[in-house]
């Protein structure tokens, strides 16, 4: 189930200190570190002790406002800081989605467009005419559609493939029977092959507008709307336009199967199949490129979606106040184009692969940053993990100084 499981959207913690901003802080100000820190050590121990994490689980949370950086780490048995690279999944998909609105902004595409549209000043559709893209429903999907989660794509790494199909890995997780079943664990996945799977077997949850269904495929789409466009590669592209120009100096979008560890210094993932935890921190991670690829640390991903969101990026601050609108019908999940709300927390994203679970998010009313990491995934309790690291987050905010409800 490791493969089959490992790209939900959920959301991800480390001992040591935290320091906070300025020297003429308040006293209030400079005990935030102090009680951060209490606070998370109090609830990562009950957590650990009611859940049977393993020793070298940890959690980290990293604060940034007009105040200061606070930073608090607990339950390593070695020293971690926000320097530390981690997996951080689903947060990847504010790189997609920022990709496709800085197109949007620059009128290379339309995010209203059809992806059977022809690209702007070009000759080709946004999406290629050949048998692995002939999805179900795809003259009726939008670009916007697939940032939202509105389009109906099936998502082949989240869902197993019907048991009423004709192919030989009909029930399976179709990721799961190439590195499981056939034993391929460096297979080289693409866009081709994962979109293809959804042709050849006419998946789909419903037509575009259906409803809201979460859909990493529908990410996978997005990527190739981007490389169409611009002629590159997604990861040459996001770093292109994010990675150098933001300083995301400890950022990187590995792509292939091959690149299967982190760089140094990373933290240890661990990952809880129903069996006990085991080491899960090394992956063959092109099964996922633009929807869980990207590799980070806690203080990069605190400037990415801080520098996002806040509009003093490469986007326009109308560009992200349209990433932040809810569509009609996704009131539910609080989910825009490729960005979430958090009650009393913020905007932002959340991920959950093997060994990692984190939250990045960015509140313009207090101007706070909030990133959550927990280096470790229960995929039998991940919705109560899912929930403890926003408790973490909530709580942060508010010894950051701000209570007001949000």
């Amino acid at each position: 189930m490791l493969n089959a499981l490992k790209f939900i959207v959920v959301i991800s913690f480390s001992l040591l200190l935290a320091c906070c901003g300025d020297s003429d802080s308040s006293n209030t100000e400079q005990q935030q570190p102090q009680q951060l820190q209490e606070m998370l050590a109090a609830r990562y121990y009950a957590y650990k002790t009611a859940n049977n994490l393993p020793d070298n689980a940890g959690a980290l949370v990293y604060t940034h406002s007009s105040k200061g950086v606070s930073i608090a780490t607990v339950g390593f048995s070695y020293l971690v800081n926000e320097n530390f690279h981690f997996r951080i999944a689903s947060n990847t998909k504010t790189f997609t989605a920022a990709a496709i609105m800085l197109l949007d902004q620059q009128k290379r595409l339309d995010i209203n467009d059809y992806v059977t549209d022809t690209i702007p000043d070009k000759t080709i559709p946004y999406l290629p005419v050949s048998y692995n893209y002939q999805i179900p429903y795809k003259s009726e999907i939008t670009i916007k559609q697939l940032l939202a989660h509105r389009a109906g794509v099936f998502d082949l790494t989240n869902d197993p493939v019907p048991s009423s199909s004709n192919s030989i890995y009909a029930g399976e997780y179709y990721t799961e029977y190439i590195t499981n079943t056939l034993g391929e664990t460096d297979h080289q996945f693409t866009f081709d092959e994962l979109i293809g799977v959804n042709a050849v077997n006419q998946l789909s949850y419903w037509a575009p507008e259906g409803g809201y269904h979460y859909s990493n495929t529908g990410y996978s789409l997005l990527a190739v709307i981007i490389e169409r466009v611009t002629g590159q590669s997604y990861g040459q592209f996001i770093a292109d336009n994010f990675f150098n120009p933001i300083g995301l100096n400890s950022t990187s979008a590995p792509w292939s199967a091959n690149e299967r560890t982190l760089p140094q210094p990373f933290m240890i993932g661990y990952s809880n199949l129903g069996a006990g935890y085991k080491e899960t921190t090394e992956d063959n991670m092109s099964a996922n490129v633009a929807e869980g690829n990207i590799i980070s640390t806690a203080s990069d991903l605190a400037k990415w979606i801080r520098t996002l969101l806040s509009g003093s990026g490469p986007l326009n601050s109308n560009q992200v106040s349209r990433m932040i609108a809810i569509p009609p019908g996704n009131e539910p999940k609080q989910y825009g184009l490729g960005i979430q709300r958090y009650s009393d927390i913020g905007y932002g994203h959340t991920g959950g692969h093997a060994g990692y679970m984190s939250l990045s998010a960015y509140n313009p009313q207090d101007d706070l940053t909030v990133v959550v990491l927990l280096p470790f995934l229960d995929f039998v309790n991940i919705e109560k993990q899912g929930n403890f690291m926003l408790g973490l987050g909530k709580e942060a905010r508010k010894i950051a100084g701000y209570t007001e409800p949000w």
